[in-house]
């Protein structure tokens, strides 16, 4: 008696891809996107430390997010690897960070500028902006200009005030503007904080979710209230020169994660109207730790 068997046939289950920013100027993002799906994150393993991001439903059935490099983190290769809620490992990869090459920019500070302190909760307020993280995505690339002007300070310059080291690098884009000119929301979100601080002057911040939040300083009144939601083009503000400023500008500044990135990769067509000297040989100061 011949014996027969049924050969049965499954089809193989997918297996999720992983598509990353694969090299990295400091000051900038890792652009994750996976069609894996459930509770996970990313770590970027740095020589300093971890930095971890949560991923967010992409709304194709997969997930996405976005992973700081911060301005002072390390050059070189590093892994960042995707994990499940317990810590299972998807996948790991290495990515470059390579040298942002940022330059020395000098302002004249005045004695009051110097002497200006925050008010009690300025800073916090700003704090608790910077590590918003809601799971609501907002925002969509790229961004709108707040104002239509020039770019006088770049993201990322080691500032130098009076010619003398100020321990600190340019957290944002300064756009040179008019006194009074209308500061426009650059992409949708949740206004958090709308007040008058003594250091940063007139100040609106956004929560756009997932991690991502701008803020608009200096500003001469104030137009946005807190708890409101803006869309892009809506009026935030108008520009002025209040607080730490050395006349009438915007400083725009974008930080995910709670760490500062540079605006300038969100939106197209930024014009430039000053762009820093190369540092000189003595004044280099390379971010490589």
């Amino acid at each position: 008696m011949k014996a027969f068997y049924l050969l049965l046939t499954f089809p193989l289950l997918a297996q999720p891809t992983f598509t990353l920013t694969e090299t990295v100027r400091q000051g900038e993002l890792v652009h994750i996107e996976t069609t894996a799906s459930g509770k996970l994150h990313a770590t970027l393993a740095k020589a300093t430390g971890k930095t971890t991001v949560p991923l967010f439903p992409d709304g194709k059935g997969g997930m996405e997010g976005l992973l700081p490099v911060a301005v002072t983190d390390s050059v070189g290769l590093f892994d960042v690897v995707i994990a499940t809620e317990d810590n299972r490992t998807l996948h790991t990869v290495k990515v470059h960070v390579v040298n942002g090459k940022y330059p020395i920019q000098n302002i004249s500070a005045s004695t009051s500028m110097k002497q200006l302190t925050p008010l009690p909760g300025e800073m916090e307020a700003m704090r608790a902006l910077y590590t918003a993280v809601t799971p609501e995505k907002k925002f969509f690339t790229p961004f709108h200009l707040p104002v239509s002007e020039c770019r006088n300070s770049p993201f990322g310059v080691l500032r130098y005030h009076n010619g003398k080291p100020s321990g600190n690098f340019h957290r944002g884009l300064d756009l040179r503007s008019p006194m009074g000119t209308p500061i426009h929301a650059p992409a949708a979100g949740t206004v958090r904080v709308a007040q008058m601080f003594r250091l940063h002057g007139g100040t609106v911040g956004i929560d756009h979710g997932q991690g991502v939040t701008s803020h608009y300083l200096h500003m001469s009144k104030i137009a946005a209230q807190e708890g409101q939601e803006v869309e892009p083009g809506d009026i935030l503000g108008y520009v002025g020169s209040t607080g730490f400023a050395t006349g009438p500008h915007l400083h725009w500044g974008l930080y995910v994660h709670s760490i500062p990135t540079n605006p300038e990769r969100f939106v197209q067509g930024l014009k430039h109207c000053y762009v820093p000297p190369p540092p000189s040989a003595k004044k280099t100061k390379s971010r490589k730790k």
